[in-house]
């Protein structure tokens, strides 16, 4: 089907995309041609498109030549929205260029993200702001200029709310039920058996939405009936899921207003190989809170 150029036609959606979506990975497999034209118009001045149809058989082909005939101009707009493909485009922001002194320091042509303000290096090449307290130091020869807040969301380090099994410091927020840390960096993870527990702290106040990431292995699902896992917050029961595949998943639970939470983390059936004396359940690698939806 494929060497025909009928697969596309039949297929619901491309290899692990579910898995991913699921993971919290945003996928735009399912974003149309036109959909991408207003996100383009939305955010920019003027724009070019050049778009690449496929061509994979006879029946893609035969598609896009009929679909270049229907289409009023003659172009691959049409073919595209009935094949999809790839779209690149050149595309130009509001406002006029400015010419830039290449003889005058970098930092002259940056402000700082938090208040504007004009920035400088301080003596460790870091780009501080002159107006508040916002600081880039330099890492490798890259700066990192997002705002504070949204730096404090993506690159949030050791905090109270934050259960990151990548962050040297997490295990001071694990009770019972952990082994030891494994993986690589930026995917580090730890096994649990029947039960875990860990304690998060509120530092936004009210309502919060617990979510948990973690892995299932496919022994899980070998060793009993259909796996399920169940959190306790705070000795309330906080959510009950049942897993349906192996793989990553994404669980979330909205928790009332309290100014921590303990938490206890259930899972079942639980497995064992011959070469480990522990028994297993899942993997997890972030418990964290987040704003509720």
């Amino acid at each position: 089907l494929h060497d025909w150029g009928l697969l596309g036609f039949l297929v619901q959606d491309v290899i692990g995309a579910e898995q991913e979506e699921s993971f919290g990975i945003r996928q735009n497999h399912s974003m149309e041609l036109r959909d991408w034209h207003d996100l383009i118009t939305k955010h920019f001045d003027e724009h070019e498109f050049e778009l690449f149809v496929p061509q994979r058989g006879w029946g893609e082909k035969l598609t896009k030549a009929a679909a270049r005939k229907i289409d009023k101009y003659g172009s691959e707009w049409v073919g595209a929205r009935l094949l999809g493909g790839t779209l690149a485009a050149i595309c130009k922001k509001p406002g006029e260029p400015v010419e830039i002194d290449p003889n005058k320091p970098f930092e002259t042509r940056m402000q700082c993200p938090d208040c504007r303000a004009k920035v400088r290096l301080d003596d460790e090449a870091a780009i501080v702001c002159t107006s508040c307290e916002y600081r880039a130091p330099n890492e490798g020869g890259v700066y990192n200029l997002l705002r504070s807040v949204d730096k404090k969301e993506l690159y949030p380090g050791d905090r109270d709310d934050l259960i990151d099994f990548s962050v040297p410091g997490h295990e001071t927020k694990l009770g019972e039920g952990w082994f030891d840390v494994e993986g690589v960096y930026g995917n580090r993870y730890r096994w649990i058996g029947a039960a875990a527990t860990a304690t998060l702290g509120n530092l936004r106040g009210g309502p919060q939405r617990l979510r948990i990431r973690g892995h299932a292995h496919e022994n899980l699902f070998a060793a009993g009936p259909a796996p399920a896992l169940r959190v306790w917050a705070n000795g309330d029961l906080a959510g009950e899921w049942k897993l349906d595949r192996t793989g990553l998943f994404v669980l979330e639970a909205d928790l009332p207003e309290a100014p921590a939470y303990d938490l206890r983390i259930e899972a079942a059936p639980t497995w064992q190989i011959s070469t480990d004396a522990r028994t297993f359940s899942v993997t997890l690698s972030m418990i964290r809170l987040v704003p509720p939806a």
